[in-house]
């Protein structure tokens, strides 16, 4: 019994000291679930900790449970009001770009690696998804502003790629298992398609009104209906053949995206649970890597991570975005924006548990890319922004609210009012123009960006003016006195 709590004791003094020193390593452009990778290798049978750990089917029923739930914050936090306008550019980066990106990938890894077609395959399908959480927590630490719609498209493609990601290596194990021909793989992947959107919309008009319509004693129990909702909406997609992944991200976006009572906490607690969960995976990895076993495959793992990120993301970007009115300095910065993560890790450990050939080595390659990715692009993304000019200089709003946080924010009625040629809000900033209280801008369009204002923010002929009201009476009363339309 004294040995657990010893371990117990060792366990928890690690975690919290990865979570101390998150504040200073973050500002280095390095998220601090590195730490916790580096945490379970220090925990298992070849670091002090001395924990055996070699169970593939435990780390992927683990890392299922924990993606259901990252996926599932995921879509709670996405606006749809926010999203629907890179929906063309973002749903192509999830789809197109992932499949670009494991061909590419695939490609390397043979000409690397001098494994099978199949396994390499198999390689570009597992690290084909980029990882949100990894990104936005290296934009929230250094507190990046950047122009708009990059944080959106960003959002809705780091949160929505995994189900194609996870379709692809599913698929891919299935082929090396199976003597079942393209089409019949063509018609599964389909089904698990329509299958996980059908599911998706259904669970999650059904959660809302439960969630809307049932009567708690605790405000701490709708959390709990929630996570085991996620769960479900899961669980039944799979057991009908369909994506689960897709069906969560979807329930979870229709969920974040409808009137929903206890919204905002019901944000707040899975954005914390999805870190929690992320923890648990990465340590998870470092407990299943065995450190004696990278030495035979670094330098080649090393050499495909770099091919992927600095020409396979890149290439991926400009071929799925070559027909939108994109700077190139964007498609730069986006190129370096993907990052691996929790999911690529999760994928890997099903080709262990599957036995696939190879599959030890497949999963020690996603660890020294998902390593790498993370370390290398996560310190360059800051001067990166800088260089390539993608920060809003205007914007100092903090990243770190969700798009679903700033609509359960705005608290009254949204409205529109134009800066015409002639008015005297023109040219005054923000400060000046003494709003009463209960009225405040939102956001400002002007031309084909959106801004969100700050007090020294000047008002512009031809700014839409996106306005919240408690008091119509306050509004119109303000509309007169500046002229605005």
């Amino acid at each position: 019994m004294d040995n657990v709590n010893v371990l117990i004791v060792f366990v928890s003094v690690l975690l919290l000291l990865c979570i101390a020193f998150s504040r200073f390593i973050s500002r280095a452009g390095i998220p601090v679930l590195v730490f916790f990778i580096l945490a379970g290798m220090l925990m298992g049978s070849e670091g002090i900790g001395g924990i055996y750990f070699d169970d593939a089917a435990s780390a992927s029923m683990i890392g299922n449970f924990a993606l259901c739930y990252i996926i599932f914050a995921g879509g709670m936090a996405t606006s749809w009001r926010s999203a629907k306008e890179v929906l063309q550019p973002g749903a192509l980066l999830s789809t197109v770009g992932v499949l670009i990106t494991a061909l590419l990938v695939a490609a390397a890894a043979r000409l690397l690696l001098g494994m099978t077609f199949q396994q390499c395959m198999l390689l570009g399908s597992v690290v084909s998804c980029t990882d949100a959480a990894s990104v936005f927590s290296i934009l929230r630490s250094n507190n990046m502003n950047l122009r708009s719609p990059l944080a959106p498209l960003l959002e809705l493609e780091s949160g929505s790629n995994d189900p194609a990601a996870y379709m692809l290596t599913v698929t891919m194990i299935s082929l090396m298992d199976s003597e079942t021909g393209a089409a019949g793989f063509a018609v599964m992947f389909l089904l698990q398609m329509a299958v996980g959107v059908i599911f998706g919309f259904a669970f999650g008009f059904i959660c809302a009104w439960i969630i809307n319509r049932i009567k708690l004693n605790s405000d701490g129990l709708y959390p709990v209906v929630a996570a085991t909702m996620a769960e479900l909406v899961f669980s039944s997609a799979q057991l009908a053949h369909g994506n689960g992944l897709l069906a969560v991200y979807i329930a979870a976006m229709v969920m974040g995206n409808v009137k929903l009572a206890h919204k905002t906490s019901l944000v707040r607690f899975f954005d914390g649970f999805s870190w929690l969960m992320q923890v648990l995976v990465f340590v998870t990895l470092g407990l299943l890597v065995f450190p004696s076993h990278l030495r035979e495959v670094w330098l080649q793992a090393l050499a495909v991570s770099a091919a992927l990120m600095f020409l396979i993301r890149p290439a991926a970007v400009f071929l799925t975005l070559f027909r939108f009115r994109c700077p190139v300095k964007t498609k730069l910065f986006i190129s370096l924006v993907g990052l691996r993560g929790a999911s690529s890790i999760v994928f890997a450990t099903y080709a262990l548990k599957e036995g696939v050939p190879n599959a030890d080595v497949i999963f020690d390659i996603v660890f020294f890319i998902s390593l790498s990715s993370v370390v290398i692009q996560g310190s360059l993304l800051k001067p990166a922004a800088h260089l390539l000019g993608q920060i809003d200089k205007e914007d100092t709003t903090l990243v770190s609210r969700s798009f679903t946080d700033y609509e359960e924010e705005i608290g009254g009625t949204l409205y529109e009012l134009r800066a015409s040629k002639g008015s005297r809000a023109a040219g005054m900033a923000v400060s000046e123009l003494r709003f009463p209280d209960g009225v405040r801008i939102m956001l400002i369009k002007r031309g084909e960006s959106t801004i969100t204002p700050t007090g020294k923010t000047r008002i512009m002929e031809g700014d839409v003016l996106m306005v919240t009201a408690a008091n119509t009476d306050a509004l119109l009363l303000l509309r007169d006195r500046l002229g605005l339309a």
